[in-house]
């Protein structure tokens, strides 16, 4: 259960954290190099990844107990997963766009 609510909470998290991002790029000046949000914004990224692989490893444990209800720890396991390889997804494509054209 726990896994489960972490993992949701994270990955919500993770969802808002990316719309700042964008709504902080939108305002930045043209050609500016860094804008004071960056620093936050990515530590605030890595800190809720480690929170997912927490909540990863809870819903690992939670699968390996028997005689237990393992459906939420279940859940947990795949919400948390599909936030981890989504984010580090949109990351690798957004370091892609960035080196392509920011020549």
């Amino acid at each position: 259960m726990i896994s489960f609510g972490i993992s949701i909470a994270a990955g919500a998290l993770i969802f808002v954290t990316f719309i700042i991002a964008g709504v902080l790029n939108q305002g930045r000046i043209e050609h500016g190099h860094t804008y004071p949000g960056q620093t936050i914004v990515g530590l605030a990224i890595i800190g809720l990844l480690a929170v997912d692989a927490l909540a990863a490893g809870l819903g690992i444990a939670a699968v390996c107990q028997s005689g237990t209800k393992r459906i939420f720890g279940i859940l947990g396991l795949i919400f948390s997963s599909v936030t981890i390889i989504g984010t580090v997804g949109l990351i690798v494509l957004g370091l892609l766009y960035a080196s392509r054209f920011a020549r």
